[in-house]
């Protein structure tokens, strides 16, 4: 997990780190190394609202006083992570259900999310970003791109003369960002479909005159085109391969991930649903699958005889 501190007037620290010694103890000393500590921060800035990247704000903000800026959507968890998850935690495990996950399970995997809340302080947030603004950072303008899809809480930020892009999980060179299935957001009736809503961001950031994208994980993409579309080759290849799963019979979401993964833990039962259903949700909006459910509430999905298409244009 990185975090990433921008020195000049104010002095900024981009993502936390969740709340553990260990993270706590190498922020100090990575600050140290620049001859700072916690204290001195100006402002914090949360890239999206997943625990890696926010737990130690209350902390920070805590000991420095600093202004902490993020994305409206994900204000709610920053500030009480507590009744954000308690209305998600029904959510997910009706969804685990109707995936045809078994009900012991799905109560895990859906209650998972209450054990993080030991990796985390909260805070007030003082400022909301979104699409378009633009703030200084080291005497250079940067501009917040919303990039919904891996959570629909996060923003990059591009600035264009450098060429640089603070991508944080958009865009990962090691492994493709799974795409999280959500509740409906505030003043919405129905779930996002979060694999769409990545593809599209990742073509949005295709587009951008990018020379180097640093990411919340792992090593630095010097050539985030090339990356994207090896992206895009991989989904193809899992779109066909659920096409082929399904060529026999309709299956539920569960029998798809139990041909495509290993066996499952916890952890892993929530993530590998929301990776199917989002490939689902592209198929369907495709028009080459349609889903029912059955007398038991569980989804089945039935292959229809469309042809395949390419997953989204990158030219």
């Amino acid at each position: 997990m990185h975090t990433y501190l921008v020195e000049g007037e104010p002095l900024t620290l981009i993502d936390t780190g969740p709340y553990t010694p260990d993270a706590l103890r190498a922020l100090r000393a990575g600050l140290a190394d620049l001859g700072y500590a916690p204290s001195d921060l100006e402002r914090i800035v949360i890239t999206h609202a997943h625990t890696d990247h926010f737990g130690l704000t209350g902390v920070l903000a805590e000991a420095s006083g600093a202004q902490v800026w993020a994305h409206a959507l994900a204000r709610p968890a920053i500030e009480d992570w507590a009744d954000y998850t308690a209305q998600r935690e029904p959510f997910w495990y009706d969804v685990l259900l109707a995936s045809g996950v078994p009900a012991a399970q799905a109560e895990q995997s859906a209650r998972l999310y209450q054990g993080m809340r030991r990796l985390q302080t909260h805070t007030h947030v003082d400022r909301l970003l979104d699409e378009g603004d633009s703030f200084e950072m080291a005497g250079q303008a940067w501009q917040a791109l919303y990039c919904p899809g891996h959570s629909p809480t996060l923003i990059c930020f591009y600035q264009p003369e450098s060429r640089l892009l603070i991508g944080n999980d958009h865009l990962l060179a090691h492994i493709s960002s799974n795409a999280i299935v959500e509740p409906p957001l505030a003043g919405e009736s129905e779930r996002r479909k979060p694999l769409i809503d990545y593809w599209r961001s990742l073509c949005r950031v295709f587009e951008l005159d990018t020379a180097l994208v640093l990411p919340g994980h792992g090593e630095a993409v010097a050539d985030h085109r090339s990356l994207i579309s090896q992206r895009f080759t991989f989904y193809e290849q899992r779109l066909a391969r659920l096409r082929s799963e399904l060529a026999n019979e309709p299956r539920t979401v569960w029998q798809l991930a139990g041909a495509l993964f290993r066996k499952l833990d916890a952890v892993d039962t929530f993530l590998a649903a929301s990776e199917i259903i989002g490939h689902l949700d592209v198929l369907a909006d495709k028009g080459q699958v349609v889903v029912h459910s059955d007398s038991h509430g569980v989804w089945k999905y039935e292959l229809q005889t469309a042809l395949p298409a390419r997953v989204l244009p990158l030219e």
